[in-house]
């Protein structure tokens, strides 16, 4: 579109105009006179400019000089002698009468000509009764619509007035003004600058401008039903232009009559220019949906904050749309990269912060990291460790391998976490030395696995020396699988928990006779044998320390939490991103736990307080409740002395009631301390706790509090003081835009909370807020507008360029797939004998569907 050159803009905050444009109605009144009182002249006022062509000033400067008047505001004056009728002085009469007013006349086809007074006097006096002529009929009919008020044309006058510092604050108050009207407003064409390409012209219309084009609605192959037409030509719009002299835009256009009905109060909300997520929300949004919170609960929340839908300014369909573009967002196309450039920023903010990479044709294959902290916790908690794999955790179907433990709390530590694309063992033999590198090759006493295969081969081969652990509930869920006999099954259940070794092969020998059915079978009964030492209680209890844990439980518990964090649609980088959050919400209960313990003291309730007090001042709390429950347990034990030396003790420790079981404890002493003590059954080595047979003989000691070398530091308080821990990791670490954010956040509530107590408090405050805010957006605003350049398409560096692909889709083992059958939970006696009962005639073995009776009583009626 071209703007003529002769246009002008406002001066002095006086209305605009177009040249030409008649049937404008920016020139619907005016300012006349120095005491703000308001003339309506319809069109005179836009042939007098034709006329001057001295623009609005003139214009003004002209109906100053000759119609300076006292009169009473808004009268009309669409006929040349309605200033008789509105009492306009007869010196300003005359001043009319006598100016150089060129008056219209109308062609047959509605056209209106403009036509010198003087040359059609004549006409004019044989049409005195036509005196219609010198009113413009649009303007006419709209001056006396019953529905058009002084207050609106007030506010017509205020808009064309006005002008702007910006395009942007144009469009807002545009925008505004819509809203409270309930219409609806989208942007047209813009003109730019030819030198500098900003914008120097900016239309806007209402959203139902326009009509649909003929080439969508007359189209025959369509799969979809037509969307509800929107347009219907309204001829709203709202035009804006830049004074390049003082950089201000002013009002060159303005019409506000619509050809359609306008939204209710209640109904703008849903218009689509009033329905959208500014900024801020994004941000509050976005952070709300990485803390976990469902996108049902943030729209009701934001409802609730201010005050009803219609005030939050978006609705759910936005709400959901954002949520999935911002999840499609981080699904980058260099997904890889994206992940080793986090992982570089960690190692630049943490030191000690470890990851390594594989690929394979090109693309990422195998990734594994650990952060310092975990690296700290493996230090101080790493004699035991648990890893197993899960799945349908990113959108590449990538395994992932956290390495867990448990830490003197008793709760889940995570050490290390691994994500691979393959499940063989040269794969697990790559995380394992990945894992060996990163806490500087020192090797766990015990591992727990699934008894995956792959894993086995490559703990064997890797961890040499440490024990490795089948874990008992997949040992009895495989049981399952192979044994149909639910009385074999039992017995298998024996196996794994028996204590002795000569027990346990008597009663493998009888076991393995009564195991009946193929060869399968009895394949797995000659595995499983082979690997007794890695499932048997009686080859694990003697002296393998394990904590006692016998299953991959905590594996097992860790990953239901991951899947509450990630799900299978998520971005590599979003994933490891979740897994951090996760990690971090452990290490805050960790802290919990932490401050329990300093805190608070439990109540002793044992008969032997000193050593239950001592137990209180050593162990976490949740440490010291199994402490306590073998001092419980004392009560009943006998304790016989069959060795004394001055620096070796022997005891045998047995029960009243079973003097068959007893147990040996070994005691030496230096200076009557107790240096060194131990029981045959292995519980100190392999819990790290004294057990009930210790105690005995310490109280046979007459002992006052639990010797040193009973008490491991991993259970105690204090393990973890000698160096600070991160708790928090990289999981809160944002840009300082959203940091600064959130710290005004902080710092405003309270104090809103005690201003929002009183009216007057309030009043104030939202009026300052509402003043910096106008001064924030005019100076943000333009910094906008000098900024809207048309930016030059400039090449990517090489060196941005992504060096590694993302990773392939994999096709994972998984679990095996469930046999109803096979994998049905086992069922009591008196379960598997019960058979539904029947509502209808009470009869077991049936349902009401298939009742004998209702058959007859059916048979019956017919």
């Amino acid at each position: 579109m071209s703007i003529n050159e002769g246009d002008k803009p406002p001066v002095h905050g006086s209305i605009s105009k177009k040249r030409y444009r008649r049937k404008s109605e920016v020139w619907k009144h005016l300012d006349v006179s120095p005491d703000g009182e308001r003339v309506i002249c319809n069109y005179y006022l836009c042939v007098q400019f034709k006329q001057n062509a001295k623009g609005t000033e003139g214009i003004r400067n002209y109906l100053v000089d000759n119609l300076h008047t006292t009169s009473t505001p808004l009268k009309p004056l669409g006929k040349l002698h309605s200033l008789k009728e509105n009492n306009i002085g007869d010196a300003a009469k005359g001043k009319v009468e006598s100016a150089n007013v060129k008056k219209f006349s109308k062609y047959s086809d509605g056209q209106q000509k403009v036509v010198d007074p003087i040359e059609t006097t004549n006409a004019a006096e044989r049409q005195q009764g036509e005196s219609s002529a010198f009113i413009f009929a649009e303007e006419e009919r709209r001056l006396q619509d019953k529905d058009v008020d002084v207050a609106s044309l007030k506010e017509y006058g205020r808009i064309v007035s006005m002008t702007f510092s910006s395009e942007i604050e144009a469009f807002k108050f545009f925008n505004d003004y819509a809203k409270r009207k309930g219409f609806s407003v989208r942007k047209s064409i813009i003109v730019k600058d030819k030198e500098n390409k900003t914008i120097t012209f900016r239309r806007f219309y209402c959203s139902r401008h326009g009509f649909r084009e003929k080439k969508h609605l007359e189209k025959t192959n369509r799969r979809r039903r037509h969307k509800m037409l929107t347009r219907c030509g309204c001829p709203v719009k709202f035009c804006v232009k830049l004074d390049t002299k003082t950089g201000m835009w002013w009002v060159q256009d303005f019409i506000d009559r619509h050809n359609h009905d306008l939204a209710a109060s209640d109904a703008t909300p849903f218009l689509r220019s009033h329905c959208f997520i500014n900024e801020a929300q994004k941000l509050e949004i976005s952070t709300k949906r990485a803390s976990g919170i469902r996108n049902c609960q943030i729209r009701d929340y934001d409802a609730r904050c201010s005050g009803g839908y219609q005030n939050r300014g978006y609705q759910e369909k936005n709400l959901y749309n954002f949520s999935v573009a911002d999840e499609q967002s981080r699904k980058l196309e260099h997904d890889a990269d994206s992940v080793l450039k986090y992982f570089h920023e960690r190692k630049n903010a943490d030191p000690d912060f470890f990851f390594k990479y594989d690929t394979k044709d090109g693309c990422l294959n195998r990734l594994f990291w650990a952060d310092g902290q975990s690296v700290v916790d493996y230090a101080y908690f790493g004699d035991v460790v648990i890893f197993d794999s899960t799945y349908q955790l990113n959108r590449y179907n990538m395994i992932v391998v956290p390495f867990i433990g448990c830490n003197h709390h008793r709760s889940t530590v995570i050490f290390a976490c691994g994500i691979v694309s393959g499940e063989n063992d040269e794969t697990y033999r790559w995380l394992l030395e990945a894992f060996l590198e990163a806490t500087f090759q020192k090797r766990p006493e015990s591992v727990i696995t699934d008894g995956d295969l792959a894993m086995g081969k490559a703990i064997k081969s890797l961890l040499k020396g440490t024990t490795h652990r089948l874990c008992s509930w997949h040992m009895e869920r495989n049981a399952k699988k192979y044994i149909h006999d639910e009385t074999v099954r039992a017995k298998f259940h024996e196996l794994v928990y028996v204590c002795s070794v000569e027990e346990f092969e008597e009663k493998w020998k009888d076991f393995e006779k009564e195991v009946s059915g193929g060869s399968p079978s009895r394949q797995w009964l000659q595995m499983i044998y082979e690997l007794k030492e890695s499932w048997a209680a009686a080859f694990l209890n003697k002296k393998k320390m394990l904590l006692g844990m016998t299953s991959s439980q905590r594996s097992e518990s860790l990953n239901a939490d991951l899947h509450n964090y990630i799900n299978g649609r998520m971005s590599l980088c979003m994933a490891v991103q979740q897994f951090e959050r996760c990690l971090t919400h452990k290490r805050t209960k960790e802290a919990e736990f932490d401050c329990i313990a300093f805190q608070k003291e439990p109540v002793l309730q044992t008969l032997f307080p000193d050593l239950e007090e001592s137990a209180a001042r050593s162990y976490t709390p949740n440490v010291f409740h199994n402490v306590r429950d073998e001092l419980e347990k004392v009560v009943g034990l006998v304790v016989d002395e069959i060795l004394n030396s001055s620096m070796a003790s022997k005891y045998m420790v047995s029960r009243k009631e079973k003097a068959k079981s007893q147990y040996i404890v070994c005691c030496s002493s230096i200076q009557d301390d107790v240096d060194k003590i131990s029981c045959t059954c292995a519980k100190l080595e392999c819990e790290k706790i004294p057990c009930r047979h210790i105690f005995a003989v310490l109280i046979h000691m007459k002992a006052t509090c639990i010797p040193r070398c009973c008490i491991c530091d991993r259970w105690t308080k204090h393990v973890k003081s000698a160096f600070p821990s991160d708790r928090e990791g990289g999981t809160f670490n944002v840009s300082d835009h959203c940091q600064r954010f959130h710290e005004l956040n902080k710092a405003v509530i309270p104090y809103h909370y005690e201003v929002a107590k009183s009216t007057e408090n309030y009043l104030k405050l939202m009026e300052s807020i509402e003043q910096q805010k106008r001064q924030y957006e005019h100076v943000h605003d333009k910094k906008l507008a000098e900024n809207s350049v048309v930016k030059q398409d400039v090449k990517e560096d090489v060196k941005s360029l992504p060096r590694i692909g993302n990773p392939k889709p994999v096709v994972t083992k998984g679990a095996p797939k469930k046999n109803k059958k096979r994998y049905e939970r086992i069922k009591s006696a008196t379960e598997s004998k019960r058979k539904n009962k029947c509502g209808r005639c009470g009869q077991r073995g049936h349902n009401r569907q298939t009742c004998q009776l209702l058959t007859q009583v059916s048979i019956l009626v017919c």
